[in-house]
């Protein structure tokens, strides 16, 4: 059995922990005595009863119903008497009286069970407001509960309508970009509509140059043979034909992607309208959601409702959606812009084309038909010419014919002197004298002077006809040329002067 340390007990309460060394701890055994109760008390004597004393309590002590600095619920320091509750023996008290199952039983002599101090205990337990603190307290609790969560939910509907506040400024900025987007590609669907009206006619208007190009080509294929040429005038026509059809391609080709890029400006506005629509949707909403308060009426329970939606998306996708429907559409515009600029070079430079070549057309043909009328001159010149050499042939033949009718005169009167002396002389008288040498040198001369005559007379006439059939050339080269100056000048330069202007080009 081991020695404990006495530094470690309580003599108080345990006054019988430490033992002598060498005694033996003896118990008693079942129906032995346990000897007087309370071996201390002294007997009774008479007069031993003092008269009340007044308690006295120190200064600042509570009430006398609660624990008092004096009391003591300890049993080691309660004196014996010769009266109290071990006077019958039996004990109805004990400083364990709060231990369960060591309280004696109640006797028919008393029912006290507690000490005053106890007592006094009780009262202080039962005054205590347990209850009361215990709902003081938690009224100051719930009161600051209360405090802090209305407080934190005005922080937070602060919060809460300051970015509301701000979620409206930003879709306001937005929906004005929007707009701004929104008014740019209608105006640049509008513009572009405009440039396709006046491109098409732009091309209505080009079936003119080219018609009136192919009705000179045409006009010009009824010139007569001698000026049915490929001069500097047909291969302008002819190239200014080509320039029209070339003008055609690139005016259709042009056409076909002004109706590409129109759809595309239809499409990128109807996405931004459905992005419009959305900002407005949303802004609406955002702006009642920041003109309502807890004293709004129209407050209604919707259960479920705090939990992220399946199709919502982050603030950066938001922005960059934002962001990339303007520049998407910017960038739709731009390159409509960019086709109007084409379309409207095509318009100018086409035109400005169409214009050159016309005036190269109309400076050939100019060229053409100065040429052509000092050709006609000079025919009118030849064929004058012409006429009065034929006069003159004419008039020489006519001599000619009087001066051989005059020969022949002189012929028959040779031939009558010669006959007269040939047959009518007679014998030795028909001699041949000097006379008959003279008319026979008469007749010679006056015979060979005929002949002469008649064959320059010939030879007259073959000129005559040499001239006629020159005359008529002449005439015909310049029916020809008159009627060449009657198409070039007249019926081409006529049909040449609805050749349309690059103003007519441009304004379609």
């Amino acid at each position: 059995m081991t020695t404990e340390d006495p530094s470690k007990t309580c003599p108080y309460i345990c006054p019988t922990t430490i033992k002598p060394a060498g005694e033996t701890i003896s118990y008693l055994e079942a129906g032995m005595s346990r000897g007087p109760e309370n071996p201390h008390a002294s007997p009774y004597v008479p007069g031993l009863i003092q008269p009340p004393e007044k308690k006295i309590y120190p200064p600042g002590a509570p009430p006398r119903y609660l624990p008092q600095p004096t009391d003591s619920t300890s049993g080691d320091i309660l004196g014996m008497g010769p009266i109290g509750p071990w006077a019958p023996g039996h004990i109805d008290w004990t400083p364990h009286a709060g231990t369960t199952g060591v309280r004696p039983v109640v006797d028919k002599y008393s029912i006290t069970r507690y000490s005053t101090g106890e007592w006094r205990k009780n009262n202080e337990y039962v005054l205590t407001p347990r209850a009361t603190d215990k709902a003081r307290n938690w009224e100051t609790t719930t009161k600051k509960d209360l405090a802090n969560a209305f407080s934190g939910m005005d922080n937070k509907l602060a919060d809460v309508n300051n970015k509301l506040e701000k979620r409206v400024k930003d879709l306001s900025h937005w929906k004005r970009e929007v707009e701004k987007a929104v008014l740019a590609i209608t105006d640049e669907i509008n513009v572009l509509d405009q440039d396709r009206g006046r491109l098409k006619g732009a091309c209505r208007i080009l079936m003119l140059p080219e018609a009136i190009s192919r009705e000179c080509l045409e006009l010009r294929t009824n010139r007569y043979e001698p000026d049915l040429v490929r001069d500097d005038a047909e291969q302008e026509l002819i190239k200014e034909v080509a320039i029209v059809g070339e003008i055609r391609r690139v005016f259709m080709d042009t056409l076909a992607k002004v109706e590409e890029q129109m759809s595309m400006n239809k499409a990128a506005k109807a996405s931004i309208e459905f992005d419009w629509s959305d900002k407005m949707v949303s802004l609406k909403l955002d702006t009642q959601n920041l003109k309502l308060s807890p004293d709004s009426n129209l407050l209604l329970w919707h259960p479920g409702v705090a939990r992220w939606p399946e199709n919502a998306t982050t603030l950066e996708y938001w922005e960059h959606f934002c962001c990339e429907s303007i520049r998407n559409c910017e960038e739709v515009r731009q390159k409509s812009k960019n086709l109007r600029g084409d379309l409207m070079t095509a318009i100018v430079k086409g035109s400005q084309d169409m214009k050159i070549q016309a005036e190269r057309t109309n400076a050939a043909l100019a060229e053409t038909v100065s040429a052509t009328e000092e050709l006609c001159e000079k025919l009118e010149e030849t064929l004058k010419i012409n006429l009065q050499q034929l006069a003159h042939i004419e008039n020489l033949i006519d001599e000619l014919k009087d001066s051989l009718r005059k020969v022949d005169e002189r012929n028959k009167l040779v031939m009558t002197r010669l006959h007269a002396r040939n047959y009518d002389r007679p014998n030795v008288e028909n001699c041949r004298d000097e006379a008959q040498y003279a008319l026979m040198a008469e007749a010679k001369f006056v015979r060979e002077t005929c002949e002469s005559l008649s064959g320059k007379l010939r030879e007259a006439e073959i000129i005559r006809s040499d001239l006629m059939k020159y005359r008529g050339e002449l005439e015909k080269q310049i029916a020809c040329k008159r009627k060449s100056l009657n198409i070039d000048l007249d019926r081409c330069a006529r049909v040449r002067a609805h050749m349309p202007t690059p103003e007519e080009f441009a304004a379609g």
